[in-house]
């Protein structure tokens, strides 16, 4: 854990925790505050990069925030820890396709939202919510 960032000086010792930080850019998400928490997420990133749900978190801000490369990337970076690919993570790989395709089909980067809605379909075939947005992708294409 990296605690060589200067604004954790003025933070209480729980605030410098990264699952304190997760908790409250949650709450503050659940809110709209949409602002707030990616900074709780950015800063929860900085003392720990190899949490892959933080990722998700920041990327499903920068999705509401209308950010959509960020997305992609934050997308990305979660699948990039979110291996290997098990059970346990099939979840969390599933929401980080979804988010990527979400945000390349904003981009009306329509191939590529395909690409990911069916990696999601492949790890939960039985999605119906994820099958219904990848025909509606297929119908654009």
């Amino acid at each position: 854990m990296n605690t060589d960032i200067p604004e954790l000086s003025d933070l209480k010792e729980e605030e410098k925790n990264p699952e304190w930080l997760k908790d409250k850019g949650n709450k503050l998400f659940a809110k709209e505050n949409y602002l707030a928490a990616l900074n709780a997420y950015n800063l929860a990133i900085r003392l720990n990069n190899k949490i892959p749900l933080l990722y998700l978190n920041r990327a499903a801000c920068h999705l509401k925030l209308k950010n959509l490369p960020k997305a992609i990337e934050d997308s990305s970076k979660a699948l990039e820890l979110l291996t290997p690919p098990v059970a346990e993570n099939a979840n969390a790989r599933v929401k980080a396709h979804v988010q990527r395709g979400t945000a390349f089909c904003q981009l009306e980067l329509y191939i590529e939202s395909l690409q990911d809605y069916e990696a999601a379909l492949k790890i939960d075939p039985s999605n119906k919510i994820v099958q219904n947005d990848t025909e509606k992708i297929r119908n654009k294409i």
